[in-house]
């Protein structure tokens, strides 16, 4: 598998490209009143330097599960037709926990999906947050049963090819133990999983499907109570605590990481800008 590499002009052209589907995003929130918060590495861009962080590509949002789904019913008609709103029923081949917004016209392929016959464009991801039981021991057993249906889920949809070394054979060893698992059952099952207490609001919620496993875990009002901040040349939502949040996920993210360890995480196949 043949990859690419960005140059610098060609990653601030994706950074704009990330930014008018922002942009869409928050206008649509705004009109229909839709709480979204910017997390992750985008909001780390946002408190430290106002926008993007410099070396990297990427723009993550996560809203209440309540509003996933009204945003994503809206988008139906609200959307403009220079974006494609991508989730399982959108886009067939498309098994991914969470949704996205692609620009129409670009190439964004990253190796673990390219062989797949979805919308590659470039895009921001959309991640759910949902709450949790008040209960210790309930929480353990969601948890576990939703890390059991992803793993199994993630090692049979994304590209072994794309995988090196150590993760290359477990991710193959994991295949054939979820082999009698059809991906369509795994991703069915994470999602009822994830979804089980969201019937009321509660005491703390998580962001399942998000790259930090348990650190996602907050008390409730981390994800709802937002405050305006300037990513760029837009206003858009972070939460009140941005602090707690993103020291729990990250320790001291005031400071920037070591130069070797400056570089985005997406590794390409094919890229296509307007």
């Amino acid at each position: 598998m043949k990859l690419i590499e960005m140059s610098d002009n060609q990653r601030s052209e994706v950074k704009k490209a990330e930014l008018l589907i922002l942009k869409e995003l928050n206008r649509i929130c705004q009109k229909h009143n839709i709480k979204y918060m910017l997390c992750y590495g985008s909001l780390i861009g946002a408190i430290r330097h106002g926008g993007y962080i410099p070396w990297d590509d990427d723009l993550d949002v996560c809203m209440l599960r309540k509003d996933y789904i009204r945003f994503k019913e809206i988008c139906k008609s609200e959307l403009k037709d220079d974006f494609f709103y991508q989730c399982q029923e959108t886009d067939p081949e498309y098994f991914h926990l969470l949704d996205k917004i692609r620009l129409n016209g670009t190439v964004f392929r990253e190796s673990f999906l390219s062989k797949y016959k979805i919308h590659h464009g470039i895009y921001l991801d959309i991640f759910p947050v949902d709450y949790i039981p008040d209960n210790k021991l309930l929480r353990i057993i969601q948890y576990y049963k939703l890390h059991f249906y992803r793993t199994g889920l993630m090692a049979k949809y994304l590209m072994l090819g794309a995988r090196k070394g150590k993760k290359k054979i477990l991710f193959a060893f994991l295949r054939g133990l979820y082999f009698f698992f059809p991906i369509k059952y795994l991703y069915k099952k994470a999602q009822e999983t994830a979804m089980k207490y969201d019937d009321k609001p509660r005491k703390k919620a998580t962001c399942f499907f998000g790259a930090y496993h348990k650190k996602d875990t907050f008390d409730a009002n981390v994800y709802e109570d937002l405050e305006q901040h300037t990513f760029e040349n837009i206003m858009i939502w972070i939460p009140k605590e941005y602090d707690v949040y993103l020291r729990t996920i990250y320790g001291d993210y005031t400071k920037l990481p070591p130069k070797e360890q400056q570089n985005t995480n997406h590794t390409l196949t094919e890229l296509k800008l307007k």
